[in-house]
């Protein structure tokens, strides 16, 4: 018998909202998870900017770590799927050296056919995670896992887009302080710009925009005066 999903927890940042804006499957994905957490400086901007609760830059890159205490020695069993060839099992290497009462009881590569899809769904079962983590990017993991999450028999669900370059060392975080300042997207950008440069420029700047207008459409200066009368 299947365990009962009680979990999804999704990322969203700026690129998000701008993929979510042209895509309503991934859209109603998102409004349809348990969880959805705010990453980057550009949703706590643009929290300020809507005058919404303070929000805070919950990445999961920085929460994988607090993850990873939290069951370490608890017995609960996460299986790591995504990255390139070799990646996921070179986090599950930092898993070891790091927290090694974290029980992880599989692994495998994202980069894989629909006709291997069945395969890698019966290894994660027979493997029987509490907690499946998923490395493919925005949107796929997220549609991966609202068609294949539930069959995966997995508790918790999570995508978490580049998380396993960073911890497989594949790829460099940005230094603590740029990180602190809210310029991790700055060193990325640095980093990979023939890739990177029209989702950090004209989608950062795209994301600003429709923030900007909305608080300008709920402003006063939009609204209809009193009457007098």
């Amino acid at each position: 018998m299947d365990k009962r999903i009680t979990t999804n927890i999704c990322f969203v940042n700026a690129n998000c909202c701008n993929v979510a804006r042209r895509d309503l499957n991934y859209r109603n994905i998102l409004n349809d998870a348990e969880i959805v957490l705010p990453d980057g400086i550009g949703l706590q901007f643009a929290g300020q900017l809507l005058n919404s609760s303070k929000i805070f830059n919950s990445n999961g890159t920085d929460l994988f770590p607090h993850l990873c205490a939290a069951i370490n020695g608890t017995g609960k069993r996460l299986y790591l799927l995504g990255g390139h060839i070799g990646v996921a099992e070179q986090v599950k290497q930092w898993l070891e050296i790091n927290f090694p009462k974290v029980k992880v009881c599989g692994f495998h590569h994202g980069y894989f056919s629909l006709t291997e899809n069945a395969r890698v769904i019966a290894a994660i079962r027979e493997a029987k995670p509490d907690l499946l983590i998923v490395a493919m990017g925005v949107p796929y993991q997220e549609k991966w896992l609202a068609t294949y999450g539930t069959t995966t028999g997995a508790s918790v669900l999570m995508g978490v887009g580049g998380l396993f370059d960073f911890y497989s060392e594949r790829i460099p975080r940005a230094p603590y302080w740029m990180r602190q300042r809210g310029m991790e997207w700055l060193y990325r950008l640095l980093q990979e710009p023939r890739r990177l440069w029209r989702r950090y420029l004209i989608g950062n700047l795209s994301f600003l925009f429709r923030v900007l207008w909305t608080v300008i459409i709920s402003s006063k200066f939009f609204k209809q005066p009193e009457s007098n009368s």
